[in-house]
């Protein structure tokens, strides 16, 4: 029972933290910059709370190679978009990154496709119901929080 609820506190910690970080996204269009780094460490911290507990650290090189792939491709897509990606959404990647290259490494691609598919999905409807323009900016926070929070869940709930 400890083992099975120590596993899932790193997921808690961002599931709580990135939840307030989403929150303001979509209220301000920011990304906290405190809040983002403040998530991270707690992230981190929980990761080795979980590997001294369980006396188990295999997880370390996959997620930071995770962590690494992830942050870079939306450096680039910042890059490469002239602005329409904020940076501070290339931050946040960092946390997500680090649950995803936690729970499922192997898995990072699905959280680029779920993330980018449901922020396009959403972008058409409201483009659609003439809520917005194609130059309307749309926080991209919560679809980030939502490809972690998918993937994740699945990898914590296969075992």
């Amino acid at each position: 029972m400890i083992t099975s609820l120590i596993v899932v506190v790193p997921l808690l910690a961002f599931l709580l933290l990135g939840l307030k970080s989403i929150v303001i996204d979509v209220q301000e269009h920011r990304l906290p910059n405190k809040l983002t780094a403040r998530l991270a460490i707690y992230i981190v911290g929980f990761e080795v709370l979980t590997s001294v507990v369980l006396n188990e650290w295999s997880h370390w090189l996959p997620m930071f190679q995770t962590v690494t792939w992830i942050f870079a491709i939306f450096l680039v897509i910042y890059w490469l978009s002239k602005n329409s990606l904020g940076f501070g959404d290339v931050k946040f990647a960092v946390p997500c990154a680090l649950i995803i290259g936690w729970y499922t490494p192997s898995h990072w691609v699905d959280f680029f496709w779920i993330s980018f598919g449901c922020a396009a999905v959403v972008a058409g409807l409201l483009w659609l119901t003439r809520r917005a323009s194609r130059s309307s900016a749309i926080a991209f926070g919560p679809f980030m929080y939502v490809g972690v929070l998918i993937v994740a869940s699945k990898a914590v709930l296969s075992g």
